[in-house]
């Protein structure tokens, strides 16, 4: 097929065949359907790196895209769409049942898919939900085989429909980012267009419509996942702050950071009456991503009691008080009661940990009772491995991307040992005695607890627990991540004031019929002697937040009561220090390291740790972070500004507002100067467009003198005469283009006369009242 077009104005035909443009059309738009699949399947590839199922998730989406080519030629859309619910219905059903939920019921369960929806929708991140890995495997097939099927029959603004539906949910749950958004919207508005193209012959008549709705689309793309609801970030104040320890461990109520260096802050958080010292719990997290923690499900109003472990008969109660404004609720492990009118706007996650809905005042208290776990070495040897389901389905999950190297090294590590207790001894004695304290680390690229593991020689609790947790994980031991306080300085017998150096992270491994039990693998004297420094500095310096009146005059004996005693240590069997690891442990030899001074170790890359970037002085690892972010802010900020560039180019075109703007430039500048006789002609047409503006605009059956004529007639009597400069211009264009034409000096002289006349803004013709 092949179409001509004429131009009246050279008496060219211009033949076009568009056969091969057609081709090329389509298989463009086929690519940008394949484009926006891959946008929305590449963030459910990346949830099941972390929970397991990537491979399963790629055959699903495999076996989709064949069943759609090859069902397009056989069955209608209505009959498609018929398949495609069906495949959706088989996948969530599956989820259910993943979910515990009998398979009798999956059909009758519409109440808790509609909830699930809604808390996706509403910006539950797919990394909360339990079963994450069989939700993207129930999710992908739908959109994937109807959107492939409707472009295999040629029907592309529909193909994006499903697609970009699917986009667009995990644009509302936070998981699909800037880069995801923005390359499935410009694939759907891509598979249109070439879709239009491929419909119309190759002709685009609404290109510039297609850029508007492009740059519209991704605006509202960007802008969508700001939506009421489930809150990604801190629904209030986190604590300490930004580049503090605490900080990073409570960067959010559902997510504990890992960063580099981090510094502590002396200011007391809040006081504990209690009977008995204890590591004060804020935070448990199940799913490791490799660079962070997430706490799955969801938050449930307290009710008036918390699950109680399996063998507890003794309870020991606390009284924590606020003494800033406190945004969690530490607690001695394993809470089974809280009282105080606090609770009234307490949630609790599934994890059984507490956390209040609005800050905590300075002078708020609460009270606690929390069940004390038999934790004799000799009962935890004899515990066994029988874990109940509900353990092991989410406390044993690693990422898939975790190497056999990591594997091959916790093997080394555990081979002496026989039971899941002795595993856990042998694993935070190595990390203990091997890994040395320090504040001042960077952040590894990559699996944090595999580089901390076989790369690094130094880190802080973050890292040691980080590892730890994997380590166990890896060994078959259900394990989890826990955040929160250490005992603080006791400042009477019951008494314990907790400031925000004494932030910590630690592990807790599941023993069956005992319930979670503590490990502790950071090398606890360095750590004391690290702390006490940056106290006595803090009260050199006179602050008055590191103390309360009770804590200021007691002395700084270097001794965190929470790291002297552990609860292991009664049977008589094996005496354990604070960390669980023997007395004599080579781990207790260590040298005191300053957080205010550089090492020379695997983590620091220079000699020099401190320079000079934007006027702060900040770590070299902390520089390329800092560079890191702004070139990734940079990239995105370019593409935006591209995206707003298109779009408002096509809608100035669409509007027409472009060609006013340039005729409107045109009458006050001539532009760059080439040939006198185009100058000559083009001076003449700025003259028009002022004239125009003044008076009338020039009618199609005038020449250009007839025109000035007809506009010196039609002034008023006894107004000024006509501009005689008008006359030079009329003059220059007549030459230019009936006569022999102009040279260099007349062309500009005509150009100066309408570069005066329209500077001056006078009436030319005769002045009007």
């Amino acid at each position: 097929m092949s179409t001509e077009a004429s131009s009246h104005a050279g008496e060219r035909t211009v033949a076009i065949d568009t056969d091969g443009t057609v081709d090329v059309a389509r298989w463009l738009a086929l690519g940008c359907v394949l484009v926006l699949t891959a946008s929305y399947v590449s963030v459910l590839y990346g949830v099941t790196q972390v929970v397991g199922g990537s491979r399963s998730l790629l055959a699903i989406v495999g076996l989709s895209l064949a069943a759609a080519t090859i069902l397009a030629g056989l069955i209608r859309p209505r009959t498609a769409a018929m398949v495609a619910a069906v495949g959706a219905g088989i996948g969530f059903a599956y989820y259910f049942t993943s979910a515990g939920v009998e398979l009798g019921t999956v059909l009758t369960a519409t109440d808790q898919l509609v909830s699930d929806t809604v808390a996706l929708a509403t910006g539950l991140p797919l990394l909360r939900m339990v079963q994450a890995g069989t939700w993207t495997l129930g999710f992908a097939p739908a959109p994937v085989f109807l959107s492939w099927y409707l472009a295999a029959r040629g029907r592309y603004a529909a193909s994006v429909v499903p697609g970009g539906a699917a986009l667009g949910f995990l644009v509302l749950t936070g998981d699909a980012g800037t880069p995801a958004a923005l390359a499935g919207t410009l694939a759907a508005i891509g598979a249109v267009a070439f879709g239009d193209l491929r419909h119309r012959g190759g002709s685009i008549a609404q290109a510039d419509l297609l850029a508007v709705l492009f740059a519209v689309t991704v605006a509202l793309s960007l802008s969508v996942s700001v939506v009421p609801g489930e809150p990604t970030g801190p629904t209030h104040l986190t604590q300490g702050e930004p580049g503090t320890l605490e900080a990073t461990i409570d960067s959010a109520p559902q997510r504990s950071g890992i960063s580099g260096q981090v510094d502590l802050s002396p200011e007391v958080r809040f006081t504990v009456e209690s009977d008995d010292p204890a590591y004060w719990r804020t935070g448990v997290y199940d799913r490791f991503t490799g660079d962070e923690w997430v706490r799955t499900g969801q938050d449930e109003r307290y009710d008036g009691r918390l699950a109680s472990p399996p063998d507890s008969t003794e309870t020991v109660k606390q009284t924590v008080t606020a003494e800033t404004e406190l945004g969690i609720m530490p607690v001695a492990p394993q809470p089974v009661e809280l009282g105080g009118e606090i609770t009234r706007r307490t949630t609790v996650s599934r994890h059984g940990q507490p956390r209040p809905e609005t800050p905590l005042q300075p002078g708020e208290s609460y009270t606690v009772e929390s069940a004390v776990v038999d934790q004799r070495p000799a009962a935890l040897r004899a515990a066994g491995t029988d874990y109940p389901d509900r353990i092991t389905d989410t406390y044993l999950q690693t990422p898939e991307d975790t190497s056999s190297t990591f594997g091959d090294r916790t093997d080394e590590i555990t081979a002496g040992a026989d039971t899941p207790y002795d595993k856990a001894v042998a694993i935070e004695d190595a990390l203990e005695s091997t890994k040395r304290y320090s504040l001042e680390v960077s952040q590894p690229s990559g699996n944090v607890a595999e580089k901390f593991l076989l790369e690094m020689d130094a880190g802080y609790c973050v890292y040691f627990a980080t590892t730890m947790t994997q380590m166990l994980r890896e060994e078959g031991i259900p394990a989890r991540y826990v955040t929160g306080y250490t005992t603080g300085q006791q400042v009477d017998d019951d008494t314990y004031v907790v400031r925000g150096l004494d932030a910590h992270s630690w592990v807790e491994a599941y023993f069956p019929d005992h319930g979670w039990v503590r490990f502790d693998p950071t090398p606890s004297s360095t750590r004391s002697d690290v702390h006490t420094d940056r106290l006595q500095e803090a009260r050199a310096n006179g602050n008055d937040n590191a103390d309360t009146d009770e804590s200021a005059d007691v002395p700084i004996d270097g001794n965190d009561p929470g790291t002297d005693e552990d609860p292991r240590d009664g049977d008589g069997s094996d005496s354990f220090d604070g960390n669980g690891t023997e007395p004599n442990d080579p781990s207790d030899v260590q040298e005191p390291q300053n957080d205010t001074e550089p090492e020379d170790n695997a983590t620091n890359d220079t000699d020099d740790p401190e320079t000079s970037f934007n006027g702060t002085t900040v770590d070299g690892e902390d520089e390329r972070s800092w560079l890191e972010r702004l070139s990734a802010v940079a990239r995105e900020s370019v593409a935006l500004g591209v995206v707003a560039l298109v779009g408002l180019a096509a809608g100035a075109r669409r509007t027409g507002a472009l060609a006013r703007l340039r005729r409107e430039v045109g009458v006050y500048w001539h532009g760059p100067r080439r040939d006198p006789n185009r100058d000559a002609e083009r001076a003449f047409e700025r003259l028009e467009r002022l004239l125009a503006r003044q008076y009338r605009p020039r009618r199609r059956s005038e020449s250009g003198r007839a025109y000035l004529t007809a506009l010196a007639a039609a002034a008023d009597e006894g107004e000024p005469p006509t501009d005689p400069r008008l006359e030079r211009v009329l003059e220059a264009y007549e030459r230019a283009t009936y006569g022999g034409g102009v040279d260099r000096a007349e062309a500009d002289a005509a150009i100066a006369v309408v570069d005066d006349l329209a500077r001056d803004r006078l009436p030319v013709i005769g002045r009007r009242e």
